[in-house]
């Protein structure tokens, strides 16, 4: 008992005198430090997802999730520097992990009766950023980000929001990945990108100005420098091989440059 109160002295708890009451106080007391200090966690990761997404929708959900949040004046002002006007917003109730009933399994024993390897935690991680619930990179550990993505997810679907997956929802999260639309294929590089990509050395455009030359499209010279002159012979040769004439070479016209010279 004497130790129960030396603590709560410690902890700023005022003193009381000895009983049932002061024990209950005291371990209230404590409940509501871990949940203020949750609670800041919570506020202090929301704000600097905000900021490192620096758009106006993300400030302003990060309002929404805590309207009297510690960087409540912060995120106004971002808001206001990217052009938008700072606009009330209702507050959104955070996602609340379900609690066991109690005789049932929690649901991090339900998860880690599924064994899943760490290739398995990648693939799930990677599943969950493509369908919009970014876990902050994949690599098959699971932290506070992929947590927090698994319960958004699960709100998302109407399902308990634990933070831990089930073997159903494992597959669910599958076929919800393997139905997004394929991405696009990247934009093709421009000539001159495609040419700048090959890198070649000084000897390398020589080279491929006395093969030019020697084919009958002269470029007045062979210093490695790919003037208007080069550009011209470069065109010159790529009608001759009927394709587009863009004076820029790919990889594959310098091997038919070798191939027509003599290798």
């Amino acid at each position: 008992m004497m130790r129960t109160f030396m603590l709560s002295l410690a902890l700023g708890v005022p003193a009381m005198a000895p009983g049932a009451a002061v024990a209950q106080d005291f371990g209230q007391t404590i409940t509501g430090i871990a949940q203020t200090l949750l609670a800041q966690e919570l506020d202090r990761n929301a704000f600097a997802e905000a900021q490192r997404i620096n758009t106006v929708a993300a400030y302003r959900t990060y309002l929404s999730r805590h309207p009297n949040g510690l960087h409540k004046s912060e995120a106004e002002a971002a808001i206001l520097r990217l052009g938008a006007a700072v606009q009330p917003v209702q507050p959104v109730q955070p996602v609340q992990p379900t609690l066991p009933t109690p005789g049932v399994a929690s649901a991090a024993q339900v998860e880690a009766a599924l064994n899943l390897s760490r290739a398995q935690r990648l693939i799930i991680q990677r599943q969950l950023t493509a369908l919009g619930h970014d876990t902050r990179g994949a690599d098959g550990l699971w932290g506070t980000n992929t947590r927090n993505a698994i319960a958004r997810w699960q709100q998302a679907n109407n399902l308990g929001a634990t933070g831990y997956v089930t073997g159903a929802q494992v597959t669910l999260i599958a076929r919800q990945a393997e139905a997004l639309p394929a991405p696009r294929p990247p934009e093709p590089a421009s000539p001159e990108e495609a040419e700048r990509a090959l890198a070649l050395t000084l000897p390398e455009r020589r080279e491929i100005q006395l093969r030019l030359t020697l084919l009958g499209h002269g470029t007045q010279g062979t210093n490695g420098t790919f003037g208007p002159l080069t550009r011209s012979a470069i065109a010159d040769w790529q009608r001759a091989q009927r394709v587009a004439a863009t004076g820029f070479l790919t990889r594959e016209q310098v091997q038919t440059l070798q191939r027509q010279t003599g290798g």
